[in-house]
């Protein structure tokens, strides 16, 4: 996620999945030219490749976070090829906002999370990243817009 839009009353983030799309459209093209030169009638793996690219395609929405003030809204935003999907949360409810740390096989992974006063968690990233600087970056900017 970047600051796309920083105003006394409005902190606007986004992210938006490009190496996933170029990744997803790399597998597409790999899995037709493999599909079309095969010799034999269904080439499996071929047309696993072109699934897979659409699942990556698919499940990778642009996403918004909007902190506003003046409307006393966080609202999450989720904009997909399969729809657009929203997510409020009153501004006032947050009381905490951490970046949680992950150890997947030795790997250490980030992600940005809202705490809300209900004790619910809200992930702003929920796809973990190797990036401890963008994500504490990100975390002190939100930090310092709420305060």
């Amino acid at each position: 996620m970047k600051v796309v839009q920083q105003t006394v009353t409005l902190l606007t983030l986004k992210e938006r999945p490009i190496g996933v799309w170029i990744l997803s459209g790399l597998t597409a093209a790999i899995g037709l030219l493999i599909f079309l030169s095969s010799n034999s009638s269904i080439d499996w793996f071929g047309l696993v490749c072109i699934i897979l690219a659409n699942v990556m395609i698919f499940s990778s929405p642009v996403k918004t976070c909007q902190f506003d003030k003046q409307g006393n809204w966080v609202i999450f935003q989720q904009q997909g090829w399969l729809g657009t999907k929203v997510i409020p949360h009153p501004i006032d409810q947050v009381t905490e906002v951490q970046v949680e740390q992950l150890n997947l096989f030795g790997f250490k992974l980030y992600r940005l999370r809202l705490v809300l006063f209900s004790g619910e968690l809200f992930y702003l990233t929920p796809i973990p990243s190797t990036d401890c600087r963008l994500q504490q970056h990100l975390a002190k900017r939100i930090k310092q817009f709420l305060a």
